[in-house]
């Protein structure tokens, strides 16, 4: 299976706090990983490394056989075939859900109005938004705006998608809705990394689950392997604190 996105050796500190200390991690076409791990401990961190939403000090990123440089055009290249869906949705706030698929669309893929408009549709269908298009993110639930950010990465057709803790600030009932959309491209061999305490999600939709504490890779296993007995003591106090 060939590899989407290998990180090798990722260093990253913010001042003189060390928040990314030594981290390597390899993720193949269809694979779906969860980056589990304390607060605090470089998830989110990692996870803005791998599209340069923040700068690595050290190590190499190579993502569908291009190295990642801070550079324009090759940022630019990279950011159109991977996706980003964060906890706090970016939506712009002016336009309505259709527009805010529709919009990097046709910038970013240079896809014509009429075409973009039809794909936009069929994804917020997807996910069970089709009655919601025309609302703007001020009306919509936590939730519905979550999967309006979902719907907009996925007309993208990326190669991977990286999701940011995307049901933190959403209550029970959204984060089930959420999930099981994301469930769903899981299922259709969606290349995803998770960073998320959801532990249902990790259990029946990730490949493999990462362990990250203290700026390191400590642990990863299959989820049923993790779960049932992980191999660190700071896994087994973070999964005590979690159930």
């Amino acid at each position: 299976m060939t590899s989407v996105i290998s990180a090798k050796h990722v260093k990253k500190s913010f001042g003189s706090t060390s928040v990314l200390k030594d981290v390597s991690m390899e993720v193949k076409k269809g694979e779906v990983v969860v980056l589990m791990g304390p607060s605090g401990t470089g998830k989110s961190t990692f996870l803005r490394t791998l599209n340069f939403l923040e700068v690595p000090d050290g190590g190499e990123i190579v993502f569908n056989n291009m190295k990642m440089e801070n550079n324009p055009l090759i940022l630019r290249q990279a950011r159109s075939q991977m996706a980003f869906v964060s906890q706090s949705y970016n939506l712009f706030p002016h336009m309505s859900a259709l527009k805010n698929v529709v919009y990097p669309l046709v910038k970013v893929k240079k896809i014509g109005k009429s075409e973009a408009k039809i794909k936009a549709i069929e994804m917020l269908s997807r996910v069970g938004l089709s009655d919601k298009i025309k609302s703007y993110p001020g009306q919509l639930s936590g939730g519905q705006k979550q999967r309006v950010a979902i719907a907009r990465a996925i007309a993208m057709k990326p190669d991977l998608i990286l999701f940011d803790e995307p049901t933190s600030a959403l209550d029970p009932e959204m984060t089930a809705e959420v999930l099981s959309v994301m469930k769903e491209l899981a299922d259709r061999g969606t290349t995803m990394i998770v960073v998320t305490h959801e532990v249902n999600f990790a259990r029946y939709a990730a490949d493999r689950v990462v362990f990250m504490a203290d700026g390191v890779v400590m642990e990863e296993a299959q989820p049923e392997d993790f779960f049932k007995s992980p191999k660190t003591e700071k896994a087994l106090k973070f999964l005590a604190r979690l159930s």
